[in-house]
């Protein structure tokens, strides 16, 4: 009989079911923060389950992603998603049931090499399958003060983490709270929040807290300092495109859409453009409150 992981993220509740549950801690350090001992079963995301046979549709792939040396395929088929991950030489599986409520891997949760498949896997559903439940996987870096946070958006290298350090630099009092892929909700009483995650990119940011979102600030690199509120379709636009959003699937990219309006008729959106200096900061320092 296979033993329960318990983690809370965001709110959420993932259940994994694992023969060797000390061994599949070890596979997923980053989870550490969010693991919960116990459940209530209230709020489950969804249950993870290894060692299930996956066959891939006879179809050609609905989606593609490539990711440095790592490729997905991803296949719709009856209202599951099936997705393939290359990692080099080595393939693994992972199956999103129809009714977003169960999701199933090849991988056995049990060797060491499966570390990376893993945390792809649970990353990847939880990002399909809480946009059902008002949350959003972004592309962005998290300030937050007091309680209250700013979203920094905008392309890799814009200057998101830069601008995140620059605050730790010159503003006392504020914290780091995800620097890579936080997770926005609409809370039932309409606040929107932003979670941290047991992922953030490059910068080892795992923290289980949360904080009210007082603006999202779009950012570019300019030679000069300028913060500009943006409405409509840019903001729609801004926020849109830092999602994580499964394309191919109309569904999920029509509920994405449904939050993104959601969040837009209660938190303002700001484009700064910027030198990385602290005066950029001094302007979106006036954001928090």
């Amino acid at each position: 009989m296979n033993n329960l992981l318990f983690y809370n993220i965001a709110g959420h509740e993932i259940i994994i079911e694992t023969p060797e549950p000390e061994v599949t801690l070890k596979l997923l350090p980053t989870f550490d923060p969010f693991r919960e001992l116990n459940s209530n079963y209230d709020n489950i995301l969804f249950r993870f389950r290894g060692r299930s046979i996956i066959s891939i549709p006879k179809t050609e792939p609905s989606e593609q992603l490539f990711m440095e040396d790592i490729t997905f395929n991803v296949y719709q088929e009856n209202d599951s998603v099936t997705v393939k991950m290359k990692m080099r030489d080595t393939d693994h599986y992972f199956r999103i049931s129809a009714e977003r409520e169960t999701v199933i891997t090849d991988l056995t949760l049990t060797h060491e090499y499966e570390s990376h498949f893993l945390a792809y896997f649970i990353r990847a559903a939880f990002g399909v399958l809480s946009a059902y439940k008002k949350t959003l996987k972004i592309h962005g870096s998290v300030i937050e003060k007091n309680g209250k946070a700013l979203v920094f958006l905008g392309k890799s290298g814009t200057g998101k983490s830069t601008h995140s350090r620059l605050w730790q630099q010159f503003v006392p009092g504020c914290t780091l709270l995800n620097d890579d892929e936080p997770l926005i909700r609409v809370m039932d009483n309409g606040i929107v929040r932003v979670f941290g995650a047991p992922w953030s990119g490059s910068t080892p940011c795992y923290r289980n807290d949360s904080a009210e979102v007082s603006a999202f600030v779009h950012l570019y690199q300019s030679t000069e300092n300028k913060l500009t509120k943006i409405t409509g379709l840019k903001a729609f636009t801004s926020l849109f495109q830092s999602c994580s959003v499964m394309r191919s699937s109309t569904k999920n990219r029509d509920q994405i859409i449904s939050i993104v309006n959601d969040i837009l008729d209660r938190i303002p959106v700001y484009r700064l453009e910027n030198r990385p200096d602290r005066e950029a900061v001094s302007l979106t320092e006036t954001l928090i409150g």
